[in-house]
């Protein structure tokens, strides 16, 4: 260490410590073991990354008062920091392209949706950008900096409220890109069109439920001609792919509306990927784990003693097991999402796996929207019962999902996810 031109300023004991010693004196160079007590080398290392990255940005870099305090010798390094952070991540001198919409091609349909009031549930679900998990957005928005030029066209596909598109303005804010926000939820596409249906350069296209053939509309059903013939640059599916019933028919849709060359990046939090560490976990399974704990908890706890008859009702049990899987879909492998993509004419570049932090409170209220889903036998539910719950059942039902939370967490206020990044091209 000393050889090579630097200071100890400090050792620790374990890897807490360590974090600690960073929060009052952040070191240039930090040597760390992977086993260690209270905190391992992975946890405390990403902790420690926190600090460099609340002064670097998508637009520029800040040291932490300035470089005054920091030693003459560090300077160069700065300045290199610096002028790599800012740069532009496109070629200077080229002409921009301005970006427009075909001619004839209506950036709001005139349709039902636009017309309704916002939705409560809808606007709810606008703040769960504001969870800790929704980081998990950040490594596909800085592929879609690095990919995404002026003039170019990216459909946001399940783009729901527009949470991506309020992340991606804010890293390509002077980029002339067009944004087709594409939804099959008329309640999560209204609150998008308040956010961004005064930007010229976003549009927005519900897919409908076509009852009599029992599917989704496809992409390129809802584009229209014009579209069609200018084709997508980019498209986009965060958090939602795992949802897709008929997944060949809609990456088919994708590549018929993809120009050559054109590409797709996925992700989720819901696929079971070979590369996941064994302590973390697929999202929606701790919802299958929930259950499990739950069902403990009313047999032996006093509190919901007025529950216990309904674990014995095995056929009304499945029933709600059941509407809860077509809320939460069984988890599938990796492997069939390659394999859909490759059957679809995609060629898949890269694969990622990356370890993302969920907090306990925030999940608990991410699924308390969906509490009928989670436990609605406890209480019942107008889908399987035909009655909606009473008051108090809500009441103890969502006591009992925090409980069975805080149980199966350890008391932990956080537990680690692996979200599964794809990124493809159309050949």
């Amino acid at each position: 260490v000393h050889d090579g031109g630097y200071d100890i300023a400090w050792t620790a004991a374990d890897g807490a410590e360590a974090v600690g010693h960073c929060a009052r004196d952040l070191p240039d160079v930090l040597i760390m073991d992977i086993v260690l007590q209270k905190m391992d080398g992975v946890e405390a290392t990403r902790r420690r990354m926190e600090w460099p990255r609340r002064f670097v940005t998508g637009s520029g870099a800040s040291t932490e008062w300035g470089w005054g305090p920091r030693p003459p010798a560090t300077i160069p390094d700065l300045l290199r920091i610096h002028a790599a952070v800012s740069g532009p991540l496109q070629p200077a001198g080229r002409p921009r392209a301005r970006f427009q919409w075909p001619t004839g091609f209506a950036r709001v349909p005139d349709q039902d949706w636009v017309q309704q009031p916002m939705d409560t549930f809808g606007l709810k679900y606008d703040t769960v950008e504001n969870h800790g998990w929704y980081r998990n957005l950040d490594p596909t928005v800085e592929d879609l900096a690095r990919h995404l030029e002026d003039g170019h066209l990216l459909i946001d596909y399940s783009g729901g409220t527009g949470i991506l598109l309020d992340r991606l303005n804010l890293r390509i804010f002077d980029r002339q890109v067009g944004v087709l926000i594409v939804d099959s939820s008329p309640k999560f596409l209204r609150v998008a069109l308040d956010k961004f249906g005064g930007e010229e350069r976003v549009a927005f296209r519900l897919l409908h439920w076509l009852k009599e053939e029992r599917r989704l509309e496809l992409l390129d059903e809802v584009l229209g001609p014009e579209l069609l013939a200018r084709k997508a640059d980019v498209i986009v599916s965060t958090n939602a792919i795992h949802l897709y019933r008929g997944l060949g028919d809609t990456l088919g849709s994708w590549a018929r509306v993809l120009r050559p060359g054109g590409r797709a990046f996925v992700q989720s939090g819901n696929i079971r990927n070979p590369q996941s560490r064994p302590s973390e976990w697929i999202l929606d399974e701790t919802v299958y784990a929930i259950h499990e704990v739950a069902m403990g908890l009313v047999r032996n706890d006093a509190r919901y003693a007025a529950y216990r008859p309904l674990l014995d009702d095995e056929a009304r049990l499945q029933a709600h097991v059941a509407h809860r899987d077509q809320v939460f879909l069984p988890v599938r492998p990796l492997a069939h999402y390659l394999g859909a993509l490759e059957g679809a004419g995609f060629t898949v570049e890269e694969v990622r796996a990356r370890s993302i932090e969920a907090r306990v409170d925030e999940w608990f209220e991410f699924l308390s929207a969906y509490h009928e889903a989670v436990l609605g036998w406890v209480g019942g539910s107008a889908k399987v019962d035909g009655r909606p719950p009473s008051a108090q059942a809500v009441t103890d039902r969502l006591a009992l999902i925090r409980h069975a939370m805080d149980t199966l967490f350890g008391g932990r206020d956080a537990f680690r996810c692996c979200w599964t990044y794809l990124n493809a091209v159309r050949p």
